[in-house]
């Protein structure tokens, strides 16, 4: 009857829990999470990452499955899913039940710092916890940099971090989608109601798969008018098409160019390099293309 099943899940809740119990003592750790994928569909790319133990007062069970794990209702810091993560002397919070976090990534998080030089004005047009805006700051000591968002989780950890890597002071946090943000900020910069240097950058930074496509003819309108920049555009490419996509990405920005800023005439896209970030699947590489144009 219902009773005997209301206590075969009680007990089963039990051992279970005594299970992770054990597992975290095991470890030397204070919680256990179940490993999830991140939802390509959900706009924001959600952590499908979920709390096994212990269970969190205040949440609820993912997909109706205890197995599963579960999803607490509390985020931000000193929630149940907040962890952070120290890579290069830079440190990263976030909820790990609500935004993704790639290791992979390490790499180039510590290339694009050192690419970035003193003095200069970034934009981050994608810039989710911090992954490329802290090392533009921390080891590229940008003058300025400009953080765009659009998950408020991703936000809420984005900006706790700028504080606690004290660099809060040297970047402004666009919220919403860049395409709709940046094109406002150029606007009033054109219009002399903005100013100048927080809409137009000398690198900016395109951190989104599979592809961030959708915000090429924004990031060249961003680009110092004078001199142009330099831009970072990330991308899973089949590994035998590497060389043909560099030239289409090139190809297109020039289209860009032609269509949008035909008074710039004398403006070329050029790709210097592509670095291999990770694997992403059989046969597909993560690849960042440095770009000036």
């Amino acid at each position: 009857g219902e009773p005997d099943q209301r206590h075969s899940i009680s007990k089963f809740f039990s051992i279970q829990s005594l299970l992770w119990a054990n597992l975290a003592k095991i470890h030397s750790c204070t919680r256990v999470a179940r490993r999830g994928d991140i939802d390509p569909e959900s706009g924001v790319r959600e952590s499908g990452h979920r709390i096994l133990w212990p269970i969190p007062t205040d949440s609820k069970i993912a997909n109706g499955n205890p197995n599963i794990g579960f999803m607490p209702k509390s985020s931000g810091a000193s929630s149940p899913g907040w962890i952070s993560v120290t890579e290069h002397k830079i440190s990263q919070s976030f909820d790990l039940t609500r935004v993704m976090f790639s290791r992979g990534n390490v790499t180039e998080k510590k290339r694009f710092g050192s690419l970035v030089q003193q003095g200069e004005y970034v934009l981050d047009m994608y810039a989710g916890i911090g992954y490329y805006t802290l090392p533009a700051l921390v080891h590229g000591n940008a003058k300025h940099v400009t953080a765009c968002e659009w998950n408020p989780h991703a936000l809420n950890a984005l900006r706790f971090n700028l504080k606690m890597n004290r660099v809060a002071d040297r970047c402004v946090v666009l919220e919403g989608d860049c395409r709709v943000t940046l094109k406002e900020l150029v606007e009033k910069c054109d219009k002399g109601t903005a100013a100048c240097h927080i809409a137009s950058f000398d690198r900016i930074s395109l951190g989104l798969l599979p592809s961030c496509e959708g915000g090429w003819a924004i990031a060249v309108s961003c680009l110092r008018q004078d001199e142009g920049g330099w831009l970072h555009i990330h991308a899973n490419v089949t590994v035998n098409e590497r060389e043909k996509w560099a030239h289409w990405l090139c190809r297109s920005l020039r289209n860009i160019l032609q269509r949008d800023h035909p008074k710039r005439t004398r403006w070329n896209a050029v790709c210097t390099h592509i670095e291999k970030v990770k694997s992403f699947a059989p046969k597909v590489d993560h690849v960042v293309a440095d770009v000036f144009v």
